[in-house]
């Protein structure tokens, strides 16, 4: 299909189909510890997530409450407002999210005598709750994160949605439970203590790993996991996992159904009386997500796609998206909204710091939030996205370069491979006004192409090998980090092939902890909701039941992703180079955050801070403005954990700092 584009409109029209579905917010409580006044502080500090209303329920009894703030994308009847109680006020809930399934079981509700009061997915979960307790989780279809009491017994369950699309935090304080969709709002509480996580910090990736958030006592609750608490009793369980098999082999077979989900998924994300727009790089996923949304959606859809200076571009040395995004809205007809970064960093990384909790440090985080503040004052609150491709599908660079590490280590010799490295290091990664993108890329895959396939996997994606580790960290032990040994059971277990096993740990660890954390936090810091289809329960379920070259074919990535492409896509989208939604980092670092580098990883400060050894960051700093080694996301990391150190633990935490 085809039509007319109109680029760079700014017009929006509001859609779609009357429903009392959304329940988009932000969420707290306070279990047998702390007071009201404590509770609206922690509602308050996260308005962001829910600026059109806010309401909070105090259980005397208990000396316990639930806080909601909601953000409208439908309109709701009061009947069905948060925190929301049963019949009888009995049973209590706050939810964030979306129940996507929760027509359905509504009839089944209804069947086991259950009525309803709203036409809200809240309710549905509520009677749900009631009637099958934990059991009801494996029956939803949505991303979400809640809390529910039984006044009776004072019992609290909560859970988080099965690929973690919604954060949930909580900490045990003051012989209590405190709980929140954001970290700032626990640590509005008097007397919680916050104190880092030595341990936790001591890590060798930009992002920590479930439970684990780099405060002492403050822990994110797992995907696909619940808590119960009772009785000053907390326990934590799974209720799903993902079971790869490997048996579904047939291309037709694996293009038709999987096709298939994802544009149920697309369908099933499209309810909002607002209007909805989508992210569109231009690459596959978002372009696929992107062309399903126009065969479900009455009216005009809003894209939105990011741009870079000339010089950017050219010294991060990749390819430009927006012309992709370009061809991808003519085709369609979208309604194309591009945006050059030229942001104020030393404004928005410490908001963007503030706004992510855990010390997060991934630049795309600025991205997402840029657009996400355009399309909010354009008046769209929901955004498509096509997070979860590359994990699922098998797109990203370094699961095809740990494969051929495997060739790579068969027909080299050992001292053949040691020439190559010692070659490459003398090899410069960049000019004073250019990336070299392949020599960079070739240093990065010789300094772990070596490597057994459980370390090589994980050094592969801009993280720490052991010898950097143990420089930066002052002789730290790699193998005792939580991130080597949470990790490593999935990758060692040789039950599956070597490319699913990497495709399984990404879409366990990286999506949630990662990807989709940055996404929510960044987007929400707008006040938008994003949304994402291609990590759907069915549709992640059903990848995992395909054989590897259905990933990854002949050398071609994201395979089956690509065929299912094929049938929506004009072939040069589908078959573009490859292309990371981020930032042009690598120029930052050398220039405009030069002199905020300098004076936030200085020798005395990092001495004072105690983290890392100030010798390897002076090391790193001068290695990277020389351009002898890329080290842009390490420098950008290291500031990150710097700033949030002055954002949470320097002060008390009430909003960004300045720099």
């Amino acid at each position: 299909m085809q039509r007319s584009p109109r680029v760079l409109s700014r017009a929006c029209n509001g859609t779609t189909a009357k429903s009392e579905f959304v329940t988009v917010c932000s969420i707290a409580g306070m279990i047998g510890c702390g007071d009201r006044a404590t509770l609206t502080r922690m509602s308050s500090v996260m308005r962001h997530r829910g600026p059109d209303g806010s309401s909070e329920v105090w259980f005397d009894e208990h000396g316990s409450g639930f806080a909601h703030n909601r953000l409208s994308i439908i309109d709701l009847n009061p009947r069905a407002s948060q925190p929301m109680a049963a019949v009888g006020g009995r049973h209590s809930i706050v939810f964030n999210g979306e129940i996507y399934n929760y027509r359905e079981l509504r009839r089944q509700l209804e069947g086991l005598g259950h009525t309803f009061h709203s036409t809200s997915d809240t309710e549905v979960l509520l009677a749900g709750l009631i009637e099958w307790d934990a059991m009801c989780l494996n029956k939803l279809d949505g991303m979400f994160a809640f809390a529910w009491m039984d006044r009776q017994t004072g019992r609290v369950l909560a859970a988080r949605d099965h690929l973690g699309v919604k954060p949930f935090y909580y900490a045990e304080a003051n012989g209590g439970l405190l709980f929140a969709s954001e970290i700032k709002a626990l640590v509005q509480c008097p007397f919680l203590k916050v104190e880092r996580d030595e341990s936790a910090l001591r890590n060798p990736s930009r992002f920590l790993l479930s439970p684990d958030t780099g405060f002492s006592g403050i822990k994110k609750l797992a995907p696909a996991h619940y808590l119960t608490y009772n009785n000053g009793r907390l326990e934590t369980r799974a209720y799903w996992t993902i079971e790869p098999t490997e048996r579904l082999t047939s291309e037709p077979e694996a293009t038709e159904r999987i096709g298939t989900l994802i544009e149920q998924a697309v369908e099933m994300q499209l309810v909002s009386d607002r209007p909805i727009g989508t992210f569109l790089s231009g690459g596959l996923d978002s372009s696929l997500v992107s062309s399903f949304m126009l065969k479900h959606h009455h009216g005009p859809i809003d894209a939105f796609t990011i741009t870079f200076s000339s010089s950017d571009e050219k010294f991060e040395g990749t390819p430009n998206d927006a012309l992709y995004a370009r061809r991808v809205a003519n085709h369609f007809g979208f309604r194309l909204h591009e945006f050059e970064i030229q942001p104020n960093i030393t404004e928005l990384l410490p908001l963007l710091v503030w706004h992510m909790d855990e010390p997060l440090s991934d630049p795309a985080a600025i991205n997402t939030y840029l657009i996400s503040r355009a399309a909010r004052e354009m008046g769209i609150v929901v955004l498509l996205n096509g997070i979860g491709g590359d994990e699922v599908f098998g797109g990203y660079r370094k699961h095809l370069a740990c494969l051929r590490a495997e060739t790579f280590q068969s027909v080299c010799p050992p001292f053949l491979r040691d020439a190559l490295r010692r070659i490459a290091a003398t090899l410069p990664v960049a000019t004073t006004s250019r990336g070299l993108v392949g020599v960079r890329w070739l240093k990065r895959f010789l300094s772990y192409a070596d490597l057994p396939e459980a370390e090589r996997y994980l050094a592969s994606d801009l993280s720490l090998n052991s010898k950097r580790f143990s420089q930066l960290y002052r002789d730290a032990d790699y193998g005792q980090s939580a991130f080597w040994q949470r990790q490593r059971p999935v990758l060692e277990d040789m039950h599956a092939s070597y490319l699913t096993r990497m495709c399984l740990n990404d879409t366990r660890v990286f999506l949630p902890d990662h990807n989709l954390t940055y996404a929510d936090k960044a987007a929400m810091a707008a006040s938008v909701e994003t949304r994402p289809p291609l990590v759907s329960k069915d549709v992640v379920s059903a990848m995992f039941q395909a054989s590897p070259n259905l990933r990854i074919k002949k050398g071609v990535q994201k395979y089956l992703l690509k065929k299912i492409g094929e049938k929506h896509l004009p072939h040069d989208v589908v078959y573009r180079p490859k292309a990371s939604f981020s930032s042009p980092l690598r120029s930052w670092i050398r220039n405009s955050l030069r002199g905020l580098v300098d004076a936030l990883l200085s020798e005395r400060q990092v001495t004072a801070r105690g983290l890392y050894d100030p010798a390897t960051v002076r090391r790193m700093i001068d290695e990277d403005r020389t351009g002898k080694e890329d080290h842009s996301m390490w420098i950008w990391t290291m500031l990150t954990v710097e700033i949030w150190h002055r954002t949470f633990l320097d002060r008390s935490p009430t909003g960004p700092i300045t720099l």
